[in-house]
């Protein structure tokens, strides 16, 4: 009987158009788009800046950089080794490092380098990084002071190059992935509305089989989607794949998650149009605060904290621990035990809300 259930969803989404158009068209539209855009030169970029030089004229540099535009300077405090561990470990996706002697060398017509230490995760910006710091580097420069005795180098932590499309793609990934939710709720209002699930009363079938029989589908589509977006991005944006059987775990845990969010959602909201506006709420939120559009660190504070609380927050952060081989696997782990408590939880609270959900008119 579960069986037969599955196989109905599954023949039903084959022959829904709209369903391939915004769990696949919509996604690839979307890597394609921010991939070329966030490949362009961008100044509105948040600089994590540690000045180990302390001078007066480096000093001046720093307030240099505040003044730009749409430039935002968080100064860091710790040591040099704690920031290369942070940032080795993702913790933040950079630091630019005036060094000691910055100023006393300068000072004496000397060149003295900025270093960009550049983590795994700073993939859209470390080319605007360094532009924007060349171009403050001349500046910078007075009649007395050649511009090019600044020199700006970057500093590659462990773990791959940074890359556009490891931040898009798993990004959007994650993202659509979450729009499965609009499935579940047209199929399961439909099949309420038709007098179907008044009908299955009457049969054999338990509950917990029938609801069985509609969320297999759906982890089977979300896997399906995750695959062909990862092979999209692939093949398309140059993205790096390795690692597939921690990538296999990882997507499985996050399609768990999302569909099992959308049965949760399903079974509380009073019409179908009430359960879509919220998937809109939760989809693009989650993105936006997920760190799914840029990295976290990138953000303000209090989004910061905010996306832990969220599953996309760590299906990302999984995502990016593979991709970007930082070796901080307890990320990972962490993220697919958040995905899979949630996908239990909210597995949980649809099944005791399901005879309700039934009966409604």
């Amino acid at each position: 009987m579960v069986l037969a259930i599955v196989i109905k969803e599954l023949q039903k989404m084959i022959k829904d158009r709209g369903t391939i158009v915004y769990l696949l068209v919509m996604p690839m539209v979307f890597m394609v788009i921010f991939h070329f855009l966030l490949n362009q030169d961008d100044s509105s970029l948040k600089l994590n800046l540690l000045n180990a030089d302390k001078s007066a004229i480096s000093g001046q540099f720093v307030s240099l950089l505040k003044q730009t535009p749409g430039f935002q300077i968080t100064e860091l405090s710790a040591t040099l080794p704690e920031i290369k561990d942070q940032i080795t470990k993702g913790k933040i996706s950079h630091a630019v490092i005036l060094p000691e002697g910055f100023g006393d060398k300068l000072s004496k017509h000397q060149p003295v380098q900025i270093s960009v230490e550049a983590g795994p995760k700073l993939s859209a910006s470390t080319g605007p990084i360094v532009s924007v710091l060349t171009q403050i580097a001349q500046k910078f420069a007075e009649p007395n002071r050649p511009p090019e005795l600044v020199q700006v180098k970057v500093e590659q932590a462990s773990g791959k190059t940074p890359s556009i499309a490891a931040q898009i793609v798993p990004g959007y990934t994650v993202m659509f992935v979450f729009y499965i939710m609009i499935n579940i709720l047209k199929g399961m209002f439909k099949e309420r509305e038709s007098g179907i699930l008044e009908r299955i009363k009457t049969t054999p079938l338990k509950s917990y089989e029938y609801m069985l029989g509609m969320w297999i589908p759906q982890v089977i589509a979300a896997m399906i989607q995750i695959t062909v977006l990862f092979t999209f991005g692939h093949f398309l944006l140059d993205l790096e794949l390795d690692n597939y059987g921690l990538l296999f775990l990882l997507s499985l845990t996050l399609a768990l998650c999302a569909t099992a969010l959308g049965m949760m959602l399903t079974m509380l909201v009073k019409s179908d149009n009430h359960g879509m506006a919220l998937v809109q709420i939760v989809s693009l939120g989650g993105a936006a605060v997920g760190g799914l559009w840029m990295p976290v660190d990138m953000l303000p504070e209090g989004m910061q904290k905010l996306a832990h609380f969220l599953p996309q927050y760590w299906a990302m952060q999984g995502y990016q621990a593979i991709l970007f081989q930082t070796g901080d696997n307890q990320v990972l782990w962490n993220g697919m035990a958040v995905l899979t408590a949630i996908a239990i939880g909210a597995i949980g609270i649809a099944a005791t809300r399901y005879k309700q959900f039934a009966k409604a008119e």
